[in-house]
Parts: C-alpha cells; structure tokens; sequence
C-alpha cells in the first residue's frame, strides 16, 4: 500500500523485473482512472497487489467480494507508512487491515516515522522490529542544503539564475504549495525558455502518468509539483530541488529534499525562506543541524526574534509537524447524523430511547451495568492437592502436632510430663491426705493456662514462632474472581470475546485466566432449575491482572457494538420509505 498513485506505479514497474522471471503476476490497483480492467486483471489472478488505500476499498466491497479477498494474503508492506497512518488515511487503512489474516508478516518502510505516529503503527502489529538505516528522519549526506532568505518578488530571478548553473547537469525538481501556483510557475518559466511541465493533483490521471513519464525518461528535465511528488518518487540523474515555497512542516522537508543524491549520487537542494515564513524556520534549522549542515546567519537570527517575539506575547511554540490535526466542528447535518447514530446505538444494546436520554448514552457505563459482575475473594492454599487426601492428611498431622505442642508446652514451663494445673494439684493433695499447700506455680504460667481455656473455647490457636519451626504450614495465597455476564449483548459481540483466539490473546495480556461457562438463553426463554446463563469467569491472583482482563474485554465490545451502530443506514428523513 501507498499513498499516492505516481508511487504505485513506480512500485509496479520495479517489482515486475522481479515477478516477471519468477512466473508471479503483479497488479496495480489505483484511483483516477477506470476500474474494469483492473478487475478484470485480479480476476485473472495475481500473486501480488500493488494499491491504494480508497480503490483497494473499492475492489474489497465491489460484487459483493467477489472480485477479491485478502485471506491468502501473508505479506503487507506500507510504503511511506507514516502517511499512511496519517488522519487522512488511518480509517482506511484499518479496514484493509482488519480484512488480512491474523498470521501476516506487517512491514513499514519511511524515511521519517514520528514518535505520534509510533502509537498507530503499533495497532497493527505484534511484537514489532525496528530497524534504522542512517539517522532517523534525517537528511541524506549526499544532499547539499542551503537556505535562502529572499523576499516573494525576488524568487522567479533566483530560480532562473539556479537554472541557469545546474540545468544542464540534469533534471530538477522544483517544489510549490498550491496547484494553482505550480500552474503559474510553469507558464513563467514557459515565457522563459525553459520546457517544463507541471504535476498536482488536481490534473488527469493520464496526464499525471504522461507527465511522470517524461520526466523519468528525460524528455522534460524540469518538472514544477505540488508536495504529491515529495514522496518515493525515483529519478535518475536529478541533481537539482528547488523548495520554491518554504515546507510548512519538518517531515515534508526531509522528503522533498530526499528526491536528489540518490543511490550514492550528490545532489543540491536549495529552500526559499521569506520573512513572513518565520514560523518554519525551526523545523529547518532542526533539519540542518541533525544533518550536519550549516545554518545560515540570516535564517537563525529570524527565527531567534520570532521566538523572543512570540515569549514576549505569551505563546507556546510548538513543532510544525504535518500529523496534527485541528479535530472537526460539527454543522446541523453532522450533528443530527450524530444523533441518529447514537440513537441506532441504543438499539444495538437493546436499550428504550427516551427524550431525555438525548443528550447520549454512556456506552462504557452501559456495558458495565449489563456486565453485572460479581467478584469473590478467596484464600488458597499452595500447592492445591486433592480436597479429600488433603483433609485426611491434615487431620493426622493435627492430631500429631497437638501432642507434640502439649509435650513442649509442659517441658517449657518445668512442670513435667504429668503437669497439672492449680486446681487439679490441690484436688490430688485433698484425696491422698497431704497438707494443701500453696504450689509452686508462677504467675505466668497461671496466665497461659487461662488463655489457654479460653482459647480451647473460641477454637483459636496462637501463631508462635515455635509453632512454625514444628508445623512448618503451607503457604497461602489469594484467588481474586469475577464473573462477567454477556447473554445479552448481540451475537457478534459474544463471539467476538468467547472465541478461541480473542481468550488465548487476553489472557497473554493480562496474565489471567478466562473460561466461558454457563448457556445462551433468548429472552423468550425461562431458566430452568440449575441453568445459568452465558457469561465469562476471570480468575487471577491479583486485582491488577482482573482489571486489564475485563478492560480488555470491554474494549472488544464497545469496538463490535460500534461496528453494528455504524453498519445501520441512516435514518431516513425524506417522506416516503420503502416497506
């Protein structure tokens, strides 16, 4: 997959000199131009696709998926898959995704790759690799950079005069940031004697794949484009970037410098910067540095007053990077389809709407009260043996340990093997005629016999140290449970948690194990006598593991019952309906 169509079909000539040999056919499946003979070349069958996120879409859903699936696919890669991930493509991207084969190979390429982006990449894969070539985002070495602060008026003058020297030596590239600039740029330089043509993407396709072409072949060796052209695009003998219009962001940068010295060839890339541009001269700074390249003068000290300028105003400078979006205000449309969504996700978890329920449904707390989770804490003892052999032996060992106690417990107090308590010492006196004297009996051992008694009464034995050396118990630790109930949630969302994978993956997550227990029961069908109905046991040995268990599990539900909500039609508003 790639963003952009230029580099889906330079990706397709360069692995047909692969295929071609090796017997395997390889399609291109793009936007902008007609989609009969691309179905028509993956009916024949193809062993591997080259496309773009929207027309894969398009070829995945067309006929009702019968033109193509993805479940003998074991290979993705992304090219550019930063941009990929970027808030135009994301969506798109995921639903592809999602279609694929659990067990694939995922493999990202990109000159740059934001830390923000990490974060969305990492969705799709499992137990990730990353390798680094050179620095990460940086330009390339054989790239000689430089930096011009020039006015708006003076541009034309500068670019003819870089013409001029570097022309002939091959191509060039010059880069602008509207398509009706790059028009306007061509018919100058048109004026001037220099053949050119123009690329963005508000031009045909076949125009777009003509223009390419030329250019590669070098028929044209001076081609003017928008920011469509500043990624993966291949051209032999291009010695010369122009970035006529200043790159909003650092990672445009990198790209449109990244066209030239190429395959261990030197190049040059020179950047218009004028003053109203301050706010960008960070991110070339930044890039000029990292690459260890001079920074001019001129440009440090405009960006040097426009962060003092900004501090004295009390604003917060921040990184011009192209992955920030400024979310989406809502309109009434929006809004009302908004509405009926949440409306249509109320159906999906069977619940009533009502007029002051409009303001929208928790879906996170719905599912927790339909979850009706009970949990339990028990103590179990470690290593769990057999019930009915371990009550056996402990009875013996009791048995056991009590005579063993008693006999320390009388050598300890110097009473002997036959002591007697106060009492029953003046009872033997009274009956063998002696004189009753007062017994020799400390005062501490007085207090334990009582304790003793009244132990002996409440069924409770001390813990001493003593007691440990002698009955060395077993240790204990403590079960954490809790029962989760999901008869009521739709079919789709019940196999999406009881399924054999989804268990295997939660309970790798969470260190808990998970068991499916109880039967489905419909709502128009009574319990019988012993019956339970479907839900989920979660057991672990600490709260955290449960915790990560039963958010991840809610996760997977809230994601199905989103699924169902978004697979409704809208609701109809016009005034007839079909029955």
């Amino acid at each position: 997959m790639t963003p952009t169509r230029e580099l889906a079909l330079q990706i397709t000539s360069e692995c047909k000199k692969f295929s071609k040999p090796l017997g395997l056919q390889a399609v291109c499946v793009y936007g902008g131009t007609g989609i009969s003979e691309q179905i028509a070349e993956l009916k024949r069958g193809c062993e591997i696709i080259v496309c773009t996120p929207g027309r894969m879409i398009d070829m995945l859903a067309a006929n009702n998926g019968r033109v193509t699936n993805l479940r003998r696919c074991t290979y993705i890669v992304l090219d550019e898959a930063d941009r990929m991930f970027d808030m135009g493509f994301e969506p798109q991207v995921m639903k592809i995704i999602d279609n694929v084969r659990p067990d694939r190979q995922t493999v990202m390429f990109s000159a740059t790759f934001p830390r923000q982006m990490e974060a969305l990449a990492r969705r799709i894969l499992s137990k990730p690799v990353e390798v680094q070539v050179g620095g990460r985002s940086v330009v390339c070495q054989d790239v000689k950079q430089q930096v011009i602060l020039i006015e708006d008026d003076q541009k034309l003058f500068k670019l003819l005069e870089l013409l001029g020297l570097y022309h002939t030596e091959g191509s060039a590239l010059v880069f602008v940031d509207k398509q009706e600039r790059a028009d306007e740029l061509m018919k100058d330089l048109m004026s001037h004697s220099y053949p050119c043509l123009s690329l963005h993407g508000g031009i045909d396709q076949y125009d777009r794949d003509s223009t390419i072409a030329d250019f590669k072949n070098g028929v044209v060796k001076l081609l003017v484009a928008t920011s469509v052209a500043a990624r993966g695009l291949d051209v032999k003998q291009l010695d010369l970037v122009v970035n006529y219009d200043c790159p909003n962001h650092y990672e445009d940068y990198v790209h449109r410098c990244g066209r030239t010295g190429r395959a261990g060839n030197k190049g040059q890339a020179f950047t218009f910067m004028t003053s109203e541009q301050e706010r960008y001269a960070g991110d070339i700074i930044k890039a000029l540095e990292l690459s260890g390249a001079t920074v001019p003068d001129d440009v440090q000290a405009l960006w040097n007053s426009y962060t003092e300028r900004a501090k004295a105003e009390g604003k917060k400078i921040k990184s011009s990077s192209g992955f920030k979006g400024k979310g989406f205000k809502f309109d009434e449309t929006e809004a009302q389809l908004a509405d009926d969504r949440r409306k249509l996700q109320k159906a999906a978890l069977g619940l009533q709407d009502s007029d002051d329920e409009d303001a929208g449904v928790d879906i996170d707390q719905k599912i927790e009260d339909m979850f009706a989770s009970v949990k339990r804490v028990t103590d179990v003892a470690k290593p769990i043996a057999n019930l009915a052999t371990q009550q056996a032996s402990s009875n013996i060992e009791k048995l056991e340990l009590a005579k063993r106690l008693a006999a320390k417990i009388n050598m300890v107090r110097n009473l002997g093997p036959d002591a007697q308590d106060i009492t029953q010492q003046a009872a033997m006196a009274f009956l063998k005629g002696d004189t009753i004297a007062a017994p020799q009996v400390k005062s501490k051992t007085i207090a334990e016999q009582m304790a003793e008694k009244i132990n002996a009464k409440l069924g409770y034995r001390p813990q001493t140290e003593d007691d440990k050396e002698v009955e060395n118990p077993e240790e204990t630790f403590k079960c954490y449970e809790e029962e989760l109930d999901i008869n009521e949630f739709p079919q789709t969302a019940r196999w999406k948690v009881t399924s054999r994978e989804a268990l295997a993956q939660i309970c790798e997550y969470s260190e808990a194990g998970i068991t499916v227990r109880g039967t489905y029961i419909s709502n128009n069908r009574e319990l019988k006598e012993g019956e339970r109905k479907l839900y989920l046991a979660i057991e672990a040995t600490s709260e955290m593991a449960i915790g990560k268990a039963k958010k991840e599990i809610t996760r997977l539900i809230k994601e199905e019952l989103i699924r169902l909500q978004n697979s409704y039609q809208p609701i109809s508003k016009s005034r007839y309906k079909v029955v």
